[in-house]
């Protein structure tokens, strides 16, 4: 299998740069994730990887060899695509096997890799038909199975489920992890959808206009994003996103807007412009007929319900927080209604703060001297003293 190493990666297309500089190491048997909204360069970067296109820039290497100048059927790589790209005149059995009889495989070798790949994904009853007979997870089984008969060094994936109905995507993202556990290979996969990032990958590299906002397990991207667009992106609700004030209160770091006041941790800081954020599944909603206290290590927002959806299994509270919208989820059992006064809080272990200027994530580092005073070491957002854009715990 494979170890894939990306460095400073670039593509543009006349003046327009679609992949900037993109640099990711990605280790022998991890399941990879390229996640974006459509037009930030997923695409762009995994057709580079595979050969398709010519960086303008920067190198690729495989387990330490340099292959970005490479023709794609000399790298050793197995595309699937979004369209399946299967050979309609073909049977699905010559359809697995052309691969290896276009290498000139020795055909008692092709009938039992066809055999095994087929049977892997379990289409093997399947091998007398042709595509036009085959249901669209079928036919993306057959997709994967074509890519595994080759055994390559890594298997790329464009958006393989996109043309799937809602049910066959989530039994085929299951099989498809299943499968990655089962082969222990390297998976580089593309989609927009922040569902299949979370539950397959074990490494996502989040895009915006052609940069790699950040890159880490997933858990590490939903739990410590590492700008506002990271925090937006990830999370369905999305996280709430606030414009507030940060400043000092009675020596304990705090953050003021209207509707909004939070009570953090001991220390003092210089006024600043930010973004706090909090997830909605973090926040809880009580009566707000009167003010309320703030909690002591958190944050408290005063609003107004202005909306309630039941989603069956829990329901989500919109409300009216001075100039912003926020989401809360929680249990069908509390009877919110539109109308009603309410205060939202959560820890301050749940509270995430941005640099509203740069976007960049904010964290505080309780033992200031530990943060370089000055100098080009300090971290984009840094804040001094104690607040660092590290990462958050």
């Amino acid at each position: 299998m494979a170890r894939l190493v990306l460095n400073q990666l670039t593509r543009s297309f006349g003046d327009v740069t679609a992949v900037d500089r993109i640099s990711l190491d990605v280790a022998d048997g991890d399941f990879l994730v390229l996640l974006g909204p459509s037009g930030c360069g997923k695409t762009t970067l995994l057709r580079m990887i595979a050969g398709l296109l010519e960086p303008t820039g920067g190198s690729i290497e495989i387990d330490g060899t340099d292959i970005t100048g490479l023709p794609a059927r000399k790298r050793d790589l197995a595309m699937v695509f979004q369209s399946y790209a299967l050979y309609p005149h073909l049977s699905v059995a010559k359809n697995l096997a052309f691969p290896l009889r276009v290498r000139g495989t020795a055909k008692t070798e092709i009938a039992e890799r066809v055999r095994v790949a087929a049977e892997s994904v379990e289409i093997g009853h399947l091998l007398d038909r042709k595509p036009k007979e085959l249901s669209g997870g079928q036919r993306q089984r057959v997709a994967v199975a074509r890519a595994l008969v080759r055994e390559p060094q890594a298997f790329l994936m464009d958006e393989p489920l996109s043309n799937l109905d809602a049910k066959l995507r989530t039994a085929t993202r299951q099989e498809l992890a299943a499968l990655h556990r089962t082969l222990g290979a390297t998976f580089v996969y593309v989609t927009h959808d922040q569902v299949e990032a979370m539950t397959m990958a074990t490494k996502i590299a989040l895009l915006n206009g052609g940069r790699l906002e950040q890159f880490g397990s997933p858990e590490e991207l939903y739990d410590t994003p590492s700008s506002v667009f990271a925090a937006g992106f990830l999370g369905s609700p999305a996280m709430n996103l606030m414009d507030a004030s940060l400043t000092t209160t009675a020596g304990t770091i705090s953050v003021l807007a209207p509707g909004i006041e939070a009570m953090l941790w001991p220390g003092t800081t210089p006024e600043r412009e930010i973004v706090v954020g909090v997830r909605p599944e973090h926040l809880r909603v009580h009566a707000g007929g009167a003010p309320a206290a703030v909690p002591t290590a958190g944050i408290a927002l005063r609003g107004t319900v202005e909306l309630v959806e039941n989603l069956g299994r829990e329901q989500l509270v919109h409300c009216t927080v001075g100039a912003h919208r926020v989401t809360v989820a929680c249990d069908r059992d509390a009877q919110w209604r539109p109308g009603e006064l309410v205060v939202l809080d959560a820890p301050s272990a749940h509270v995430h703060l941005f640099d509203r200027a740069s976007g960049r994530r904010l964290e505080w580092q309780p033992d200031a001297a530990a943060a370089p005073a000055t100098g080009p070491e300090l971290p984009i957002g840094a804040l001094r003293p104690g607040l660092l854009g590290a990462s958050h715990s």
